[in-house]
């Protein structure tokens, strides 16, 4: 995970008026916006948000923002600009990293910040995320990273989906309709945790899922599923970070790498841990 800090020097060049998470592996973005940013601050698309009471975005709008500020892949001197910026394909995230996410559009830009210091009110959001989903046959359990295990039904899914539309289109509405008729088997945690997709175009945030789950006890059964699922060792959690062991290593020495167990030479992670690691 990189974390970046959305700014604008037309109000003021050292305030956080949102941060742009990146997850490098399944390479996706998203937007969390600040507390004290009012719908004037706000930067386009944004401030949308701002104004129906949301502080964060989906992954859709999350990607589209980013879109508006980079080269578009069907440019025509497309091979040109990619070379004179060291490219061989192309990738949203280094480009827009390159032009530090300057556009024409307004005076925006991002700052990167460190994995040790980050603002405690966006940590605070981070520990409130999905750390994962154990889908069964009428329900699914969600675990978030603060510790409540909660319970989510077929009901509770199609009311928690229908209070946060993606989008009041007439037809993508009937289309999502369809799949909240769908087994909950069909959910997919999202990068970071922020919220689970049903489908190709169904997001529901992480918060509006705690709205409207309830909090449960989890049997011994669910409790192994769940260890099946999310649990990996120090070779998967290499592979997935594309690093050597000697590197999980030394991020649990330096504490940016968190093991539920250590083993004499191994250790024990949750998947959900690797996705917020910064390397």
């Amino acid at each position: 995970m990189k974390v970046y800090a959305i700014r604008d020097a037309s109000i003021d060049k050292e305030r956080d008026l949102a941060w742009l998470l990146y997850y490098d592996k399944e390479r996706a973005f998203h937007i969390e916006i600040c507390d004290d940013v009012d719908e004037w601050d706000a930067p386009l698309i944004l401030s949308s948000f701002v104004k129906r009471g949301k502080r964060a975005l989906d992954p859709y709008w999350s990607r589209i923002w980013v879109e508006q500020r980079i080269v578009p892949p069907d440019r025509q001197n497309l091979g040109m600009i990619l070379k004179e910026n060291g490219l061989q394909e192309y990738d949203e995230y280094r480009l827009l990293v390159l032009a530090d996410g300057r556009c024409a559009q307004d005076e925006c830009f991002i700052k990167p910040l460190r994995a040790g210091s980050l603002p405690l009110e966006l940590t605070g959001r981070l520990n409130m995320t999905l750390s994962g989903v154990l889908s069964k046959p009428d329900h699914t359990l969600l675990f978030f990273r603060d510790g409540p295990v909660m319970r989510l039904s077929d009901p509770a899914l199609s009311e928690c989906a229908l209070c946060e539309p993606f989008c009041s289109s007439e037809s993508l509405l009937a289309r999502r309709l369809k799949l909240y008729r769908k087994r909950l088997t069909e959910l997919t945690l999202q990068p970071g945790g922020h919220g689970i997709t049903l489908g190709e175009d169904c997001y529901l945030s992480a918060d509006a899922l705690r709205e409207h789950s309830e909090a449960t006890y989890v049997t011994t059964g669910d409790f192994i599923s769940f260890i099946q699922q999310e649990l990996i060792d120090t070779a998967s959690a290499a592979e997935l970070l594309r690093c050597t062991r000697q590197n999980i290593q030394d991020l649990v020495r330096r504490g940016k790498l968190r093991p539920v167990l250590t083993l004499k030479n191994n250790f024990l992670f949750l998947k959900g841990e690797i996705d917020r690691t910064n390397m």
